[in-house]
């Protein structure tokens, strides 16, 4: 009788495991907006309990800190805001004129440099070469049509706040639904576990936050001190794609080099330099140390897992694969050295 019920149940998993990666689009679509509120409500849970702890009561903590939140918005938007659409709306009328002249720089270099190699050296760099010119086209494509696909999100935007109000406010209630769940043997062990791995994943993301401020900043400043044109969206770039560890800067510094050398090579090699050297400071010195202290794992083992997460799952595991191996520490260490 029990082999046919887990028989029936494992059907039925199954069954919803499969609608649900056959229909992955709409259901994408439709829980979206519930996960950005998850996560907000997870990023701003600690300044909630930093008021209510002050003796506020928990909807005016809320409402507190989202009205510190929406008033750094309204600075943002008036003072940082024109600038990046300023910058954005330059660059897109010069993005024809940056590919020809970045073409035109490629085909001084092949027949310059190129000519002078081994036939079958010389066609493979062509073919890179190529290459890289369709990949800047396509990916400047892609930004612009994903920035007016996120336009089209206005209804995520309105419904979002209201979403993460409900998460911060009755999170308790949320948490004893999920407990009358575990059985009883189990729940303290569980809870435990799940409140370590709670405290891995706020200081994770608080880490990631602070890398990507550091690198920004630094990008931006850097390349507006030698000249470089549109350094603080350069700037905001760097500091969005440094999410993703060893990728992400290198992807960064080709846009920064790029658009200095269509000023002028000591420009170019000036940007690759300030780049390079920020990158050099975050990845040697920075993301070692705050993630291993975020996540309590050595800085080997922090370079360990993102090599092997990216060898394994490619990006994602570059993004996931160091608070997921904090989590498995912590279980293992949960199942089988605490007694």
């Amino acid at each position: 009788m029990k082999n046919k019920v887990y028989i029936i149940w494992f059907l039925i998993v199954l069954g919803i495991f499969y609608i649900f990666i056959k229909n992955w689009v709409s259901i994408k679509s439709i829980l979206s907006p519930f996960f950005v509120s998850i996560l907000m409500a997870y990023l701003l849970n600690p300044f909630v309990r930093y008021f209510t702890s002050k003796g506020f009561t928990l909807t005016f903590s809320i409402l507190t800190v989202f009205f510190i939140v929406a008033a750094a918005i309204l600075i943002f938007s008036y003072y940082v805001f024109p600038i990046l659409i300023g910058e954005l709306a330059s660059f897109v009328k010069v993005v024809p004129e940056y590919l020809r002249e970045l073409n035109s720089v490629l085909n001084h270099f092949k027949f310059n440099y190129l000519s002078n190699l081994p036939p079958n050296i010389e066609n493979a760099v062509e073919k890179n070469l190529n290459a890289l010119t369709a990949g800047v086209a396509s990916s400047v494509d892609t930004f612009f049509k994903s920035a007016v696909g996120m336009l089209k999100g206005f209804v995520d935007i309105v419904i979002i706040p209201i979403l993460t109000f409900y998460f911060l406010k009755d999170k308790d209630i949320f948490l004893t639904q999920v407990e009358c769940l575990i059985p009883l043997k189990y729940r303290e062990k569980i809870f435990s576990l799940l409140f370590k791995v709670d405290r891995i994943l706020s200081k994770y993301l608080r880490a990631q936050v602070y890398l990507s401020i550091f690198v920004g900043a630094l990008t931006g400043l850097g390349l507006a001190f030698v000249k470089v044109r549109y350094a603080f969206l350069l700037g905001v770039i760097a500091g969005i794609l440094n999410i993703i560890p060893y990728i992400g800067p290198i992807l960064s510094i080709l846009p920064a080099v790029a658009i200095g050398l269509m000023d002028s090579i000591f420009k170019g090699l000036w940007a690759f330099a300030i780049c390079l050297l920020i990158q050099q400071v975050e990845n040697v010195f920075v993301t070692p140390k705050v993630m291993g202290d975020s996540v309590g794992l050595h800085p080997v083992t922090v370079i360990f897992v993102l090599i092997l997460g990216e060898e394994l799952f490619g990006v994602w595991g570059l993004l996931f694969s160091v608070p997921v191996a904090a989590i498995l520490k912590e279980v293992f260490t949960e199942i089988f050295l605490d007694k």
